[in-house]
């Protein structure tokens, strides 16, 4: 947003134009760099207070939440989280699941992040603010939910201020069954000595139980009213299993049914830490942060047991411990009247390792036992520098990232991978504020994905009596230019917005099938060549009653990817849409205790086509019901239904036509403010 004619204080759209959620439309001074995202203060009531950050992103503009739980924001790519400025480490959907409406001041979406953030994740960074403690003495919360599913969660938070110092503690666990759903495959394989297919039907059951238990305790301290020093070590660990069972029926008089169990244990545990110093400089504006953090997970053992009713069987045991670390400086000076300079670098490194060991008592199908090991690190060294400058009511904010990343990779008996590359990343904001109801955006930048090590490794592995994954040293990180233009209007309680972009991406992963000698698909992720996409993004909200409010975003696709045909490689033009929104009811506050509140939430994507797969049309729905019993202690039901999910893979010698569909849940959640 624009340095001039910003108020003093933070104003908000009214509560009753949103739900959960209200769009910050001015920002205190001292964020003039902020012209490259939306930001949204968290509501401070009993039903955020019961969402996990997932149900809250679930209601922002721009933002898709799968029924699996992974972000996109402007419909793809991979987007980036960060806590406080800072980006997170660790497993995002479990993190998200522990964080809550009241752990949230606001969150900010930035579709098209500046040079000041990583060039990975084309599509996008989550920044989520967290709450500071201001109240002297003991505070915080309490919360405990409730599955259909069978399992049950605990989360506590509780904080203490005395004079400059404030400490957080924070633990929690879960026990019990997380998710089931079912899945259904028509498998169709072409040998190479027959002229008819093999065909099968394959009707399976998923379910993932889990035991997990974690900690962690920061401290923060006042050196003065602008200086802050905290740190904060975390840990946790636990058990899961998860348990396929399948039904292999024969569609071919050629293929001979079995029923397969397969199960996988899993013992983890992690470690965490971080150390924060947060100064606000004398001039209005200047800021000074730097952060050294880091995510380890010291055990990591899965072993998975397969058993088939024909006799056969296979093991696989996998050891893959990792760790991450990440430094950050960034430094904000004003030098003139409307006039920003930011500096910056970061370090970070992601190192894995695995230890894989596969057995079984069928080596014509499943393949020979093996013994395999990697070794793979990455580091990433980047500077950045970014100008805003203020010319009435336009801003222009030109950046630009240098990045140097190394990579690693080593396995016994094979030669060494080694990838070395240096690249630089320009964007270009620009942000024109016509009334005070009215702002225009313009904006580009240059992002890339590298690709994960575990897509790097030298050797394949099993995924299943069917399924085979091999790794591919050769392949090359993706890399994405990113156009946009943006409108928003603010006319009294109405929020309206409008997204207009471009994406040009280079080198575009794809999973490729094949089949092998014995009738199995073998995948692995290949750089399938160029694409585009061309998008528009509208969001209305509005009160529609006068306890009644909707929030309502529609997305519009127009793509051109490569795809595999039966005749080879091809470019194919696709149009897709998606849309979600939010409906809630406000009751009535009662004497001592908030109103009521109900809400609907829903998301919907129509068909697309990805290389060698195509996907059917999605849906998400959520219905939920918050009671305040007074102002610190309510229930929330909440029923969630996501639809049958159906894609098709057409591949030399293969074809699949699955489907899955997670089982119907209701949760019960109890919130304690302490």
């Amino acid at each position: 947003m624009p340095a001039a004619d910003q108020p003093s204080t933070v104003q908000a759209a009214p509560a009753e134009a949103s739900s959960d959620v209200i769009e910050v439309i001015g920002k205190r001074t001292d964020n003039t760099i902020e012209i490259d995202r939306r930001t949204y203060q968290v509501r401070e009531t009993a039903h955020s207070a019961q969402k996990d950050a997932l149900q809250l992103l679930r209601g922002l503009p721009a933002v898709t939440v799968t029924p699996d739980d992974r972000i996109l924001v402007l419909g793809g790519g991979m987007t980036r989280l960060y806590i406080d400025g800072r980006p997170y480490l660790g497993n995002v959907s479990q993190y998200l699941r522990t964080l809550h409406g009241s752990d949230i001041e606001r969150i900010e979406v930035v579709t098209n992040p500046s040079a000041q953030f990583s060039s990975e994740g084309a599509g996008g960074v989550i920044n989520l603010f967290l709450r500071k403690t201001l109240d002297e003495g003991l505070s915080g919360d309490a919360s405990l939910e409730e599955s259909s599913y069978g399992f049950g969660l605990v989360d506590t938070t509780l904080n203490y201020k005395h004079g400059d110092w404030t400490y957080q503690l924070k633990g929690g666990g879960n026990v019990g069954t997380m998710a089931r759903r079912s899945y259904h495959v028509r498998r169709s394989v072409q040998s190479q000595d027959s002229a008819e297919p093999t065909v099968n039907r394959e009707n399976g059951a998923y379910r993932y139980d889990g035991t997990v238990g974690r900690l962690s305790l920061k401290a923060t301290y006042e050196l003065d009213s602008k200086t802050s020093l905290s740190g904060q070590i975390g840990g946790g660990g636990g058990h899961d299993i998860v348990t396929n069972k399948v039904d292999y029926t024969a569609v071919t008089p050629d293929f001979q049914p079995f029923f397969e169990h397969r199960r996988l244990s899993s013992h983890a545990s992690y470690v965490t830490g971080q150390f924060n110093l947060d100064h606000r400089g004398s001039r209005d504006g200047e800021t000074l942060s730097a952060s050294v953090q880091f995510y380890t997970n010291p055990q990591v053992h899965d072993v998975t047991k397969a058993r088939f009713s024909n006799d056969r069987r296979y093991l696989i045991d996998l050891r893959k411990p990792s760790h991450s670390i990440d430094t950050k400086l960034d430094w904000k000076h004003p030098m003139a009247t409307g006039q920003m300079l930011s500096l910056g670098g970061s370090w970070h490194v992601d190192g894995t390792s695995q230890d894989y060991q596969f057995t079984s008592n069928d080596s014509a199908s499943l393949g020979e036992d093996t013994t395999d090991a990697y070794d793979a690190r990455s580091s990433t060294l980047a500077i950045y520098t970014s100008l805003q400058q203020t010319f009435g009511a336009l801003t222009l904010a030109p950046g630009l990232r240098g990045e140097a990343n190394s990579r690693r990779i080593s396995s016994p008996g094979m030669e060494d991978v080694h990838l070395d590359r240096a690249q630089l990343f320009p964007s270009f904001h620009a942000s024109y504020k016509a009334s005070k109801t009215l702002q225009i955006g313009a904006s580009y930048s240059k992002r890339i994905e590298r690709v994960p090590l575990e897509y790097l490794r030298p050797y394949g592995s099993v995924e299943g009596a069917y399924t085979l994954f091999e790794g591919n040293p050769g392949l090359k990180d993706q890399s994405t230019d990113a156009y946009e233009l943006s409108v928003q209007f603010h006319p009294g309680k109405i929020e309206a917005s409008a997204t207009v972009y471009l994406r040009e991406t280079s080198r575009l992963w794809s999973k490729s099938y094949s089949v092998n000698a014995a009738g199995t698909s073998v995948y692995t992720y290949v750089n399938a060549g160029s694409s585009w996409k061309r998008g528009a993004q509208f969001d209305l909200g509005m009160p529609v009653l006068s306890r009644l409010k909707a929030r309502a975003s529609v997305s519009l696709f127009d793509e051109q990817s490569p795809v595999d045909t039966y005749e080879g490689s091809d470019l194919q033009r696709n149009f897709r849409y998606s849309t979600n929104g939010t409906l809630e009811w406000n009751g009535k506050e009662r004497d001592n205790a908030p109103g009521d509140v109900a809400q609907v939430q829903w998301s919907y994507n129509s068909p697309s086509r990805e290389y060698q797969i195509r996907k059917s049309s999605w849906f998400d729905l959520s219905a939920s019901y918050t009671h305040s019993f007074d102002r610190t202690l309510s229930l929330t039901g909440t029923f969630r239904y996501a639809g049958r999910s159906r894609q098709r893979l057409i591949a030399p010698s293969v074809e699949e036509m699955s489907s899955r569909q997670r089982t119907p849940e209701f949760q019960l959640k109890l919130h304690k403010t302490l």
